[in-house]
């Protein structure tokens, strides 16, 4: 099977619907079996101190660390927050959906995808009071965001860029002692980041391929949606969000225990966006091909409509950097 594929064809995706302004102090619906994250022990925000308050940068860091490019396994790092990797084995799997599918079109074609790593997603998507940890400022100081991150440390981060994604996977990687990615110039959210080695290859925190997002939203069940058919019993989406987003795990996960893979935040992915192009691949990736090129998302929002809450449906991209509905969680190779 091939390694690459970048196919240029029709692209026929149905957006988000939504016209909603920003909602401040969301109320929390959390599922009747799963715990309130205010009736668990916490750690002090102001007993966490960030990369920036460290005294560190990431030219400097990056200008410092001797990296050996050596997986680290889950207990070797412990991250702040609450934050959890879930660990997924090698796979194989069909990638797309079915021709007789309602929802298929050309961008969908199925194809055999063979993953050959063990490797580890976040369990949600990266918070507001992550994100500000690792890189040192606040995205909703500069754009607003859909919740009020004073009162929601711990909703999806949102507003946040492609390319600053990547710089916080740098940040994690730098902090934890793994190998950086990216190369990335500039500052918070005018950084611009390049990959430097292959996705598969490198030890440190990056977004997740696409292939690699398909498998783990799956979750190794047979499901319409990320961990049920029942559509409101995991995911925040247009009928039931109330126009804005939730705190992470606010619902049920699905079968790998991963929360969020569908409604809540659109996630970001490592991938440009081009249709499937139906040939069997290993390891497969899709780097940008050009500086106007535009990334996948997928997982939908909570302003989408329920095809695009569902694991194998990609999400329409749109000709803009960032915006209220998108945001992103981070893996990396373990083996």
């Amino acid at each position: 099977m091939s390694r690459f594929v970048l196919l240029l064809g029709p692209i026929t995706l149905m957006a988000c619907q939504s016209d909603a302004s920003i909602v401040a102090n969301s109320p929390r619906d959390v599922a009747d079996n799963q715990q309130d994250p205010a009736d668990t022990e916490q750690t002090p925000p102001g007993d966490e101190t960030s990369a920036q308050e460290e005294g560190w940068t990431l030219s400097h860091a990056m200008a410092d660390l001797d990296p050996t490019g050596v997986p680290a396994t889950l207990d070797e790092i412990e991250l702040p927050f609450d934050m959890y990797e879930i660990s997924v084995e090698p796979a194989e799997f069909v990638m797309g959906l079915s021709p007789d599918d309602v929802d298929y079109d050309a961008s969908h074609v199925p194809h055999l995808v063979e993953l050959t790593h063990t490797w580890a997603l976040t369990e949600t998507e990266i918070t507001y009071e992550q994100f500000i940890h690792y890189m040192g400022y606040d995205p909703s100081d500069l754009w607003g965001n859909p919740t009020d991150p004073s009162n929601c440390e711990d909703c999806p981060v949102a507003y946040v860029s492609w390319s600053e994604a990547q710089a916080f996977g740098n940040a994690m990687s730098i902090a934890h002692g793994l190998e950086p990615c990216f190369e990335c110039t500039g500052e918070d959210a005018d950084v611009a980041c390049e990959p430097i080695s292959d996705p598969y290859e490198c030890s440190g925190f990056r977004l997740p391929t696409e292939a690699e997002w398909e498998h783990a939203g799956q979750g190794g069940d047979d499901f319409t949606y990320p961990g049920s058919d029942d559509i409101d019993a995991v995911a925040y989406w247009d009928e039931n969000s109330g126009d804005h987003a939730y705190p992470v795990a606010s619902k049920l996960p699905n079968g790998f225990g991963l929360y969020d893979m569908g409604g809540n935040a659109r996630e970001r992915v490592y991938d440009a966006f081009y249709p499937y192009s139906g040939e069997d691949l290993v390891d497969p990736v899709v780097y940008s091909a050009y500086t106007g090129d535009l990334y996948a998302e997928r997982g939908g929002s909570w302003a989408c409509r329920s095809p695009e809450i569902r694991w194998n449906r990609r999400n329409l991209v749109w000709d803009y950097v960032r915006d209220s509905h998108t945001g992103f969680r981070v893996a990396r190779i373990l083996d």
